[in-house]
């Protein structure tokens, strides 16, 4: 146990006392990686850039950094994902086309409402006026609101 003991100290000790590298040898072993060629292509002040750049390249190609989830999907995955988006799509069509019915019988029957108050109001100019008004103020209050809140949904 002893021995031991005396090992680790003695490891411990040798890191210690290991010399440390000094700037210009770490630059000098940054350098060794560029070719020679390149090297004297590139100016002095950017020599040190150019290969730190170099050594992270070469460090992070090493290590793998992927999704542990990516690496399980198959091509039965993405078939299926295909598959549902398509009948996703196809739900949303029908969606968009019933609401663009409801609009259109909304239009018609407000249509109809307003050609039966010109109708019957004819000989009372002054409330079919009044009526009139209220209702274009409020087709118009209300395409305000929907843009403002189309706008505020689109941001």
């Amino acid at each position: 146990m002893t021995d031991k003991k005396s090992k680790k100290v003695t490891e411990n000790s040798s890191h210690e006392n290991a010399p440390q590298k000094s700037r210009e040898d770490q630059e000098a072993d940054n350098l060794s990686m560029i070719p020679e060629h390149l090297l004297a292509e590139l100016p002095k002040e950017e020599r040190g850039r150019v290969a730190s750049i170099i050594k992270e390249t070469m460090i992070s190609g090493v290590m793998k950094r992927s999704n542990p989830i990516a690496d399980k999907v198959t091509s039965d995955h993405i078939t299926q994902l295909i598959s549902s988006s398509d009948v996703q799509d196809s739900r949303d069509r029908k969606e968009r086309k019933s609401e663009r019915n409801y609009n259109l019988l909304l239009l018609i029957i407000g249509i109809i409402f307003i050609g039966f108050l010109i109708v019957f109001l004819q000989k009372n100019e002054d409330l079919l006026i009044k009526i009139v008004i209220a209702i274009i103020s409020f087709i118009g209050g209300f395409g305000f609101g929907k843009t403002t809140i189309g706008k505020k949904n689109n941001t």
